[in-house]
């Protein structure tokens, strides 16, 4: 079963977007998570490192606050991403088995395993992220990679595609 045009449209439509979200909430997480912990707003840096987006926390503010700084980041937008997939996506397909709603779940879930991967490397090997965040094939993005895949053996389990009908939507 394949995707028609249309369908792949609405999928990478909902990827690019989803995406985009992600990103605004994720570093909105680290920026909340700052504030909260008592860092002052004038001492957070707002900026790029290569293409990513960063708020990085001044040298002072270190010790577990910190870490609960860097671990905000994907865990919110990972997890918010994680019960969509449980109580929409997966009730949307089990309701509708079709190819369209199996693909939307699978991107939901990816991009929820793919924060709550990035909060766990990012909050535990934090300098190890920020050296290997330019290259695709650092052993930090080979760890999200391993999550990525985990996840859609997880997806094809929950959802199996052998369920799915043709439906026009």
């Amino acid at each position: 079963m394949k995707l028609s045009r249309r369908q792949l449209s609405y999928v990478l439509l909902y990827l690019v977007s989803l995406s985009f979200v992600v990103v605004i909430v994720h570093e909105a997480s680290h920026l909340l998570a700052a504030l909260t912990l008592g860092v002052p707003f004038a001492d957070l840096k707002l900026g790029f490192y290569g293409i990513n987006p960063s708020v990085t926390v001044p040298s002072w503010f270190i010790g577990t606050p910190r870490l609960i700084v860097y671990y905000a980041g994907g865990l919110l937008p990972g997890l918010i991403l994680l019960f969509t997939y449980l109580f929409f996506w997966m009730r949307r397909y089990h309701r509708l088995p079709s190819i369209l709603n199996w693909s939307l779940g699978l991107v939901t879930l990816e991009l929820s395993v793919i924060q709550l991967a990035i909060s766990y490397v990012e909050g535990s090997y934090h300098e190890a992220y920020i050296a290997g965040s330019l290259s695709l094939f650092s052993p930090t993005h080979i760890l999200i990679y391993a999550f990525m895949i985990s996840a859609f053996f997880l997806h094809r389990a929950l959802c199996p595609r052998s369920k799915i009908r043709y439906h026009s939507e």
